[in-house]
């Protein structure tokens, strides 16, 4: 494999390791902001490079790197404050995240030797036609039930029976898999309708942006809560209990070991949410 392909190899195998923790804020290396893609070309390249560097290694060349990028500690992981909770040395990191260079490592050495071959352009899937001039692709509904509303891929979208919708090609190509659902439809020029008659009104625009705004609210919400547990993951006694009695106004017995504080602070906030 190059270097990208080791990359994002990487990149996923971290995704999965932090989903299976809890933390499902990692994109999908495609929606990977250009920064975080840099970062883990870096990683690689260093390992290339250095075959037999550690995974304490490993990190003191990412924490080198942020460092140089301007970025410093913070208790939640902010993009645009650049602050990440793991910008300390590697002596400090919990456990969880010293397992993520070992991971990073592995990866590199594990692929590097491997060789991919491009799929001949005669057997890959022909992508759905766009409608002419617009970008999109016609999708006309099939099935049988007098009503369909999408709950598979959020989009928000409903069909009556053989309703045409317009869709971004990526969503149509979504949909087109369900064949005994959908179909692509020609394009075909309406006819002229009497002006006591008028056409209704297309909302596939307007649900789409609707979901996708949903969609970005309840990510946030996600996301913060994720970023509160993660940050309390580094919090000592005191600092738990000023987090506690501020956020949710409860009290945290100090008598108690550090893990079990950090264990009923995380109740509290998958109980009460991010306040």
């Amino acid at each position: 494999m190059d270097r990208a392909e080791i990359a994002r190899v990487a990149h996923e195998i971290n995704r999965a390791y932090c989903a299976a923790l809890g933390d499902a804020s990692q994109p999908a290396w495609e929606d990977a902001p250009e920064w975080q893609k840099a970062s883990a070309l870096v990683g690689v390249d260093m390992h290339l490079a250095n075959p037999d560097a550690t995974p304490e290694k490993s990190h003191e060349s990412w924490l080198e790197q942020k460092l140089a990028e301007g970025w410093k500690f913070g208790p939640v992981k902010d993009a645009e404050k650049k602050e990440h909770p793991c910008c300390v040395p590697y002596a400090e990191l919990p456990p969880d995240q010293k397992a993520k260079d070992y991971l990073f490592r592995g990866v590199v050495h594990a692929t590097k030797g491997i060789k991919t071959e491009t799929a001949p352009a005669a057997i890959a899937a022909p992508a759905p036609a766009p409608a002419p001039d617009s970008g999109l692709v016609a999708v006309q509904y099939i099935g049988r039930k007098s009503e369909w509303r999408d709950t598979l891929y959020g989009t928000g979208l409903y069909f009556a029976p053989d309703q045409v919708r317009n869709l971004p090609a990526t969503t149509a190509r979504q949909f087109l898999r369900h064949g005994d659902l959908f179909r692509e439809a020609k394009v075909e020029v309406a006819p002229e309708l009497p002006e006591a008659t008028p056409e209704p009104a297309d909302d596939t625009a307007k649900l789409l942006e609707a979901a996708l705004k949903d969609k970005n609210e309840t990510d946030k919400a996600v996301q913060k809560v994720l970023d509160l547990k993660q940050s309390i993951t580094f919090m000592d006694k005191d600092a738990l209990k000023l987090f506690v009695q501020t956020n949710y106004g409860q009290k945290l017995d100090g008598r108690l070991a550090v893990e079990a504080m950090r264990t009923a602070a995380a109740q509290m906030i998958d109980q009460f949410g991010a306040l």
